[in-house]
Formats: C-alpha cells, structure tokens, sequence
C-alpha cells in the first residue's frame, strides 16, 4: 500500500449505498490447499484449475524500505511462484523461483506473483507486484528516476537506493502475457515505469500492482501503491489511468499513541479544518486492493484504506464511462478483493472487521459481505467464522465461494471453499436509495465497452 509520505446507482448519477447487515445462518469452510505464502489472488483455469498466488518470502538479497510495511525493509529473493490444483485434486506449482519480496527474517508481507487470469479465449494473464519507489527495482529504473521528482518527504522516509544496492527484480510491477505450459512470459506494461515518469495520484513515486481483471480485450489493474486504476488494452496500447482519492477525516480519529512515542515524519498528511476553531483533518490514502466489472459494464473497486487503519472507513468506488471514481457504498474494514457472483449480489472480503494493529497482522477477524442489488447487505462469514486475515476470492465453475485466507506469513496461508446456508431472515429495507437494479444499462469504465463481465465470467 502506499502511505503518503509513509507507510447502487447504475445511471449518470451516484448514490451511495449505506445499510444495516443481516446474518448468513452457516457456513462450512473446505480446505483446498494448505501452506501457502503470503497468498494473495485465485482463479479458475478454462479447465477447471485452481490457481493461487504465492508472492513468497523474499530472501537474502538487497533490500529497500517500503511503505506497505511501514518502512520496515523488504529484501529480495526468488521465491514465489503459482499453486494449483487440477479437477482431480492433484496439486502442483508453475512459475516456481520468480523473483520476491518480503520482510526479513519474518517473510511477512511477500510481494511477488499477483495475480492470474483468463481471457474468453483461454490466454492467461499475470501480475506482478512491488511494494515501493519502482527506482529500486533495477538499475534502468534507477537511471530514469534520476531525471524526475519526487516529494521531499519521500525522500526524506523511504529514499531511492544507490545504483549498487537496486533489488534486481526487474519482472516485478509488470503485466504479462503468459504461456503456462513453456513458462513464457510476454510483457505488456511496466507500472514501475509508468510510477516514475506519470505518478498519477501526485503523491508519492511507489508501486504495488496488487489486483488484476480481464473482461473483453481490457486488463484492469489496481495499483495500491500508487492509489490508482488503470485500464490497459491486452495488446499494451490504450493505457489510461485514474487516481482514487483520498478519504478526509477528523484528527481527533488518530489512535492515542504510547508514552514518548511520536509519530513518524510523513506519516500523516495534516489538513487545515473546515472552519475556524475546528480540529485539523488528516488524509486517509485508498490503498485499492480490489477491483471487478459490474453486471453494468462498470468498474468497481475495493479499498484497504492507510494509516491509522480506522474501522468502518473502506469505501467501494464505482468508475464508469465519465472516467470519475464516485463512492458506491462506504462502511468497509480493510477490503482486500471483491467479485459479482451469478445473481448480481457483490460479495466483498475483508482483511479485518477491526482497525489493522501496527504490529502482528498474521490473524486478523476477516469476515465477508453480501451487497445485494437492492443494497441489502448480508455477512455471509462473520469475523471469527475462519476467515482470518483473508486476501482473494473469486467463483468457482461450481459455483462455490472461495477464499484465500491467512495472507500474511510463510506457509501459513490456505484456500478455503465456502458452502454457505442462505438466511431466513428478511431483507432489511433499503434507507438510502431505492431499488438499484444491476442489469439497468450504465457506463463503462473509461470507455464505451458493452458486454462487459466480472473477472470471474470472464474466465468461464
């Protein structure tokens, strides 16, 4: 994620999406696959197979300071690589010894291999992540960063290495083209790059693709380092990007901090109040983690949200054809992914119903939300329920649930499908708008796409 200086309307018009929540009545939790590192995407293969992400632990090679891990160093090593699990249960792994982060000697919080998807024709797609100045990443991008800025505070926290101690990873921050058979990879962007010489948030230079969704001839991307939503042809052409802002809150909300300790320079960006003799704001990054296309050809993204990690302040953005991210539906905990499933209900998962400690984040209460087109929300698994600390999800070809859970942490990860007992209650009504039907026509993101589908349509 980045930290500044650290760290349903379906028409022309938005609302925003505000509910009480009903409560699924059971939920059996199925492991598929166990002793995972630091998992982060899923996916479905045109076959059936189960793909997982494994950013892995890094290794003993150069490091950098990161915002995602609150400047704690992140070192280099080749250590991630894609599980999967065929039809028949057989598990495997491809792309073994790629090119990782993570810290060290903890192996928390890897980035490496993102993410992995499918076309309608069957080609798959990976992502890459980073986790910090791209500058770092190799000596060509060290060379390019020299000749732009980049904010004195950054400087100042989390600066650009030496040319000497890059972390030659320079398959990192990328979008692929990928044969899965020959392990061939074919880029098509370099979000490091991208980072460097555009910086479209203007804050910050760091990057952390973290999310990836392909629908028709268009990869979509979210970067939660650089707090930003790009739409890519699969052909490298048509690159747009857009910024997702800042959320502006009270100072009084920063957590009361230990005797004699201060927070860190950059930590926080500090706003002027509204109106004379009130307090000062601060501002929250987005920290975009998830994104997937609506029934209505739209975009709609998942945010973490930054330091101080406050609880209920996730939003779900919704991007369509006027290019302009508009607040769908707000009073998250640290979204981690989220997906439409075959009945037009989108199903968000959180990392944490609480406020992210500072210190171990290994074992979070990570629960998952129902949001159904008329904007009843439904906790399909509640925090406690086993869904700790939970990073991707996507739909099976059975139509089943699944969920990677534990995503911080050597071997500690799992992928886990959910068998889900509807409620019996009845739907709370809608208070905040009315009915939002997701098969009205609407806008798509960026550009006019019709026939758009989710990620998880996209690869069936």
């Amino acid at each position: 994620m980045k930290l500044k200086q650290f760290t349903f309307s379906f028409l022309t018009c938005s609302a925003t999406v505000v509910f009480g929540t009903n409560i699924a009545q059971a939920v059996t939790l199925t492991p598929i696959i166990q002793g995972i590192s630091n998992p982060r995407g899923i996916s479905f293969g045109p076959d059936g197979t189960l793909y997982v992400s494994e950013p892995g632990v890094g290794g003993n090679g150069n490091c950098q300071p990161s915002p995602s891990t609150l400047f704690q160093p992140i070192c280099a090593g080749n250590t991630s690589s894609y599980r999967t699990v065929s039809p028949n249960g057989q598990q495997g792994s491809i792309f073994n010894n790629f090119q990782s982060l993570a810290e060290q000697p903890s192996g928390n919080q890897g980035a490496g291999l993102q993410d992995l998807q499918f076309d309608a024709l069957g080609n798959a797609y990976v992502l890459t992540g980073f986790a910090g100045y791209p500058g770092n990443r190799d000596l060509e991008l060290n060379t390019l960063g020299q000749q732009y800025p980049i904010p004195p505070g950054q400087i100042t926290t989390f600066p650009p290495s030496p040319p000497e101690e890059v972390l030659n990873t320079s398959d990192l921050a990328k979008l692929f083209k990928a044969d899965l058979n020959t392990g061939e990879l074919t880029e098509i962007f370099d979000f490091g790059r991208y980072e460097i010489i555009n910086n479209p948030d203007g804050g910050d230079v760091v990057t952390n693709p973290y999310d990836l969704t392909i629908s028709g001839d268009t990869a979509y991307v979210v970067d939660a380092g650089g707090n930003t939503a790009y739409s890519i042809k699969l052909d490298g052409s048509g690159v747009e990007a857009i910024a997702i802002p800042d959320k502006i809150v009270s100072s009084t909300l920063l957590p009361p901090l230990p005797p004699g300790v201060e927070i860190p320079p950059g930590l926080v960006e500090f706003l002027p109040p509204e109106e004379p003799g009130q307090p000062s704001r601060i501002a929250i990054q987005s920290v975009p983690t998830g994104n997937t296309i609506g029934p209505d050809g739209a975009l709609y993204i998942g945010e973490y949200t930054g330091f101080p990690y406050l609880e209920g302040a996730a939003r779900i953005f919704r991007i369509g054809e006027n290019g302009v991210p508009e607040v769908f539906a707000e009073g998250f905990t640290h979204i981690t992914d989220l997906t439409f499933d075959q009945n037009g209900n989108l199903l968000v998962l959180q990392f944490s119903d609480e406020p992210q400690p500072l210190d171990n984040i290994r074992f979070l209460p990570g629960s998952l939300i129902q949001l159904a087109p008329d904007g009843t929300r439904t906790t399909l698994v509640a925090a406690g329920e086993g869904l700790e600390s939970s990073a991707g999800i996507t739909i099976g070809p059975d139509n089943k649930i699944y969920v990677t859970k534990r995503g911080v942490g050597p071997n500690l990860g799992e992928v886990v499908r959910l068998d889900i007992e509807p409620a019996a209650s009845v739907p709370e009504p809608s208070s905040t708008v009315g009915l939002l039907a997701f098969s009205v026509l609407g806008g798509s993101f960026l550009l006019k796409r019709q026939g758009k589908r989710s990620k998880d349509d996209s690869k069936n």
